[in-house]
């Protein structure tokens, strides 16, 4: 594998781990305002997203357990934080999407 193809990879999970984080700030946000609908739209979108650049990390991964050359590089580092962060993100917006549906239940029953 070329050092262009790793970095062709890692531009394409930067892209998809980037929107994908979008998505779910998003999602924390229309859960702020009630809009729970819109939350759960956003969350889907963003796990799609998410999901897409797994896969591009996977043929990388595929191509390493196969022996194959893998050269180092840098855009590939930070292409794999943007993923942890994305996924940290997903979690989070679950929780935090949780929390004001409960917080929103609380103040209708309480």
């Amino acid at each position: 594998m070329k050092k262009e193809d790793i970095q062709a990879m890692a531009f394409m999970i930067i892209s998809y781990a980037g929107s994908a984080f979008d998505h779910f700030y998003k999602s924390i946000e229309c859960a702020r305002k009630g809009k729970f609908d819109n939350a759960e739209d956003e969350m889907a979108l963003g796990r799609e997203d998410l999901k897409k650049a797994h896969e591009s990390q996977t043929d990388m991964l595929s191509a390493e357990t196969k022996n194959e050359d893998i050269p180092f590089s840098m855009i590939m580092t930070h292409a794999q934080d943007h993923l942890t962060m994305a996924i940290l993100t997903e979690r989070m917006a679950q929780e935090f999407v949780c929390l004001y549906k409960e917080r929103g239940e609380d103040r209708k029953n309480g």
